[in-house]
């Protein structure tokens, strides 16, 4: 029985926590009233064109200003003349109403709203209740025909996505207000209310114009010359900068929207520092293999800040044009820029023949993988082509990636034929086995940290793997790393830090709690969610306040789908607030019911305070909707273990290890209580 002063303890929490949470939202304008003002032309764009007409010109036919329009004849691509397309036995009728489009899917009847991108694919907008926009399950191909496009097509491939799924289109991991508007509009602000789970969202532009690079009366992008060259010096094979330090401030800017992170504000501009407007992801995430590689999408910035370029002083402008977003030069062109053709665009280098695609600067060095179906990205870490790692990085080639009929050895044997056997040390191989907490890949990975010609982004990265070895090395190497010049890599010693008994862990992240950067001392909070805060020393009680009404707010932004509620159930759980936790998780289910981990953790939270029957029923909701979940099929097996009900345990636990089967622990715990339950008989 709860004791009457958790009771207090806990009610006063949620009234402080409600504060804090719920009544962060701004005012915003609604929907309607912004969509009038801008249905006939933007609302900043013009005054800047009366001055900067070539800016202009050449923005008007970029992808930022036809990033999200209103549906008319002329800027909508795919085909609605009645046309009836059919994946998986599902049909869509695409079809026009006047000048308005219509589809006409799951039988249900939809006015297109918005066009959202143009090139290769443009993706429709439709109005759902509770101001959300969501995404069409099918995406228009607008590529020639002759490479297959101009076509209806589903990003996720032929098999139809169902309903109980959470890439389901009408799920909130297709909602266009939290997954995708802040980078299609300028000055957009979500304006979630997690009570009603209800969007306001507003813009101040309805695409990506002027005020989204830089902002408003303040001209942030190319505000430092550099009109200093890249210059060969002699005997250099490779453009150096000849000047002062390059100012690499754009970067950041172009950074908030290219790269793979969580907001931590609603809404950001383009005079926000990117980490107190972001916390990044690391490369340990699903987007990139253990050598850093892009598997996912990582939209750039995690690919570039492991380059040479980059820690050279290269910023995005000077590839890429910023207003037309096309690259300066064509094909080798834009390489030789920097790179001597005579030395590098030369078949003694590339060792393929002139003109061949093999002779292509970025075939190797920038090797494409294909995203939504249609979308050819190219990994912007500019590496060194090395299928020999392939065997301890679990990574991909360039080589085998246009050679597919080959082997990865044939490749390693090719270069070593053509350039000799010499490599030099990657980390990769470090990163990989780290990942894996081998004994040899804590010493590898104490080398790579130790390295500062490692990428900052690896070595934060590689600071979050030392908890897969919970000892004092780590603990030293994370106190190392914690006072690092290197936010990335503060950040990633921070993470690291959970394993460490929580008095020491306070003793070493609380003074991170006055860092510059929002986004390390929200990271502190969390690491920190089993503090006991009453003993918060006097001089860390205002930075904690502080820093921790922070974090709430990064949270809210997440609040619309299943990830929001369900980190401040781990974090209030871990301070013992019984009544707050399972209510977050409650929440959690109610606005993303395919979300596992939710149902996972709330019947966690059940078995923790002793009501297995809570727990049982928990998992059956989540079983209702997702029978064959093999994390809930297992989960509930664990629970009829408790109650000592093991022949329907065998049932699910069997299920759990047959769906997934590479988990190996699913099978192994099966097999034990397989035996033990033929040994009960």
């Amino acid at each position: 029985m709860m004791s009457k002063n958790l009771i207090t303890l806990t009610m006063v929490s949620i009234t402080a926590f409600a504060i804090s949470f719920f009544l962060l939202s701004s005012v915003s304008p609604s929907y309607s009233s912004i969509t009038l003002d801008l249905e006939n032309g933007h609302t900043d764009n013009p005054n800047c064109a009366s001055c900067h007409i070539d800016q202009w010109s050449d923005w008007e036919g970029s992808h930022h200003a036809k990033s999200m329009q209103v549906p008319n004849e002329e800027n909508i691509l795919g085909d609605f003349d009645d046309k009836e397309v059919i994946i998986d036995g599902h049909v869509s009728h695409f079809y026009k109403n006047g000048d308005e489009f219509w589809v006409r899917t799951e039988d249900n009847e939809h006015k297109i709203e918005f066009a959202f991108g143009i090139d290769p694919l443009q993706q429709y907008l439709i109005a759902m209740e509770d101001g959300k926009f969501q995404t069409l399950p099918l995406s228009w191909d607008s590529r020639p025909v002759a490479v297959g496009g101009q076509r209806w097509f589903h990003i996720y491939g032929e098999d139809y996505i169902q309903p109980n799924d959470r890439l389901h289109w009408q799920q909130p991991l297709q909602n266009w207000n939290g997954m995708c508007a802040d980078c299609h509009s300028s000055g957009l602000k979500r304006d979630f209310d997690p009570q009603n789970n209800s969007f306001n969202t507003s813009w101040d532009e309805i695409n990506v114009g002027c005020v989204s690079c830089h902002g408003v009366n303040n001209d942030v992008m190319g505000t430092k010359s550099r009109s200093d060259a890249w210059v060969f010096t002699e005997n250099s094979y490779s453009a150096t900068w000849a000047g002062l330090k390059p100012d690499q401030s754009e970067i950041e800017v172009c950074a908030g929207c290219h790269s793979r992170r969580e907001p931590l504000t609603d809404g950001f501009g383009a005079t926000d520092r990117y980490l107190d407007a972001f916390l990044p992801t690391s490369i340990l995430t699903p987007e990139y293999f253990s050598d850093g590689q892009i598997k996912d999408e990582d939209y750039v910035w995690g690919s570039f800040l492991q380059s040479k370029m980059y820690a050279e002083g290269v910023i995005c402008s000077d590839c890429h044009d910023p207003h037309s977003l096309k690259i300066k030069a064509d094909g080798n062109n834009m390489c030789t820029t920097c790179h001597q053709a005579s030395y590098f665009d030369n078949i003694t280098h590339h060792k393929h023949a002139d003109l061949s695609t093999g002779s292509e600067c970025v075939s190797c060095h920038m090797p494409a993988r294909t995203y939504m179906g249609v979308d050819d990205r190219r990994d912007h870490s500019f590496r060194i082509p090395r299928p020999d790692l392939n065997h301890v990085s679990n990574s991909p080639d360039a080589c085998t990636n246009c050679h597919e009929d080959k082997e990865p050895e044939w490749a390693a044997n090719q270069i070593e034929d053509w350039f000799g056997a010499t490599r030099s040390p990657h980390y990769g191989i470090a990163m990989n086995l780290a990942s894996l907490g081998t004994p040899e890949g804590e010493w590898k990975l104490d080398e790579i940290l130790k390295d500062e010609t490692v990428p900052e982004i690896i070595r934060g990265s590689g600071h979050e793997l030392l908890s897969n070895y919970p000892n004092f090395n780590s603990y030293n190497t994370i106190s190392t790393g914690l006072k690092s010049n290197e936010a990335l890599v503060r950040l990633g010693a921070v993470k690291a830090s959970s394993f460490i008994p929580i008095k020491e862990r306070e003793k070493i992240l609380l003074p991170l709690l006055n860092d510059e950067f929002r986004a390390i001392r929200t990271e502190v909070v969390r690491a920190l969610s089993d503090m006991d805060q009453e003993l918060v020393s006097q001089i860390f009680k205002d930075p904690y306040k502080k820093a921790k009404d922070e974090f709430l707010i990064a949270q809210k932004q997440a609040s619309w789908r299943g990830e929001g509620p369900y980190n401040l159930g781990l974090f209030f759980g871990a301070q013992n607030e019984v009544i707050l936790t399972e209510s977050l998780y409650l929440q959690s289910i109610k606005i993303d019911p395919y979300f596992t981990a939710s149902y996972i953790n709330l019947a966690d939270h059940y078995r923790g305070i002793g009501n297995e029957k809570s727990t049982l029923k928990t998992l059956d909701r989540g079983l209702a909707l997702m029978p064959e979940n093999a994390d809930l099929n297992f989960s509930k097996g664990l629970s009829l273990i408790r109650q000592s009900r093991g022949k329907e345990a065998l049932y699910h636990l069997e299920k759990a290890a047959k769906v997934a089967p590479e988990n190996t622990r699913y099978t192994y715990i099966y097999e034990v209580a397989k035996k033990q339950l033929d040994e009960d008989k």
